[in-house]
């Protein structure tokens, strides 16, 4: 079994981009890479570390895939499972709901038992408002693809070095 199990929706085809850079990084022999929307919950009970990535959709809207899955979420117990999310957002379009998606993602596995890490400073974003903040910090990477796509590789590696996932 391996280690990680990084899981992402997408719809236009960055969260999957940026979820197999993730990947990538990690390295195949201690993650696998998956589609929400060709999994099932259960499947995230394989593994002890879980990478979730999901974008925004317009005005707070969560992504398709994981609409579908996230009652399923609520389901499961994660306990002694650690969880770290990532999310994609549009600060200057939206920005009164930058990242909610990861917000309300965030909300649902607070009812899994599973722990969190991971969260991510908001200084460096222009935005007014998201639910993914809590105690002044987002609770996973943000990243917006459409206004500042020259900080994600940097973001990442920086992410990934605070989770302990890689070197």
């Amino acid at each position: 079994m391996k280690q990680v199990g990084v899981f992402y929706g997408s719809s236009s085809g960055k969260t999957a981009a940026i979820a197999s850079r993730i990947y990538d990084r990690i390295g195949v022999d201690r993650a696998d890479l998956k589609d929400v929307e060709q999994s099932l919950p259960k499947e995230l009970l394989d593994y002890e570390f879980l990478i979730l990535g999901i974008p925004t959709w317009g005005i707070g809207d969560t992504q398709e895939d994981w609409k579908d899955m996230m009652p399923l979420l609520a389901e499961l117990n994660l306990s002694g499972r650690k969880v770290a999310l990532f999310g994609l957002g549009d600060q200057e379009s939206y920005p009164g709901t930058f990242a909610d998606a990861m917000g309300l993602l965030y909300e649902v596995l607070l009812k899994t038992g599973c722990s969190f890490t991971g969260s991510w400073p908001i200084a460096g974003y222009a935005y007014e408002g998201s639910t993914a903040v809590k105690g002044g910090r987002f609770v996973g990477l943000v990243l917006d693809e459409e206004n500042q796509p020259e900080k994600t590789d940097q973001r990442i590696d920086k992410w990934l070095k605070d989770i302990l996932i890689y070197d």
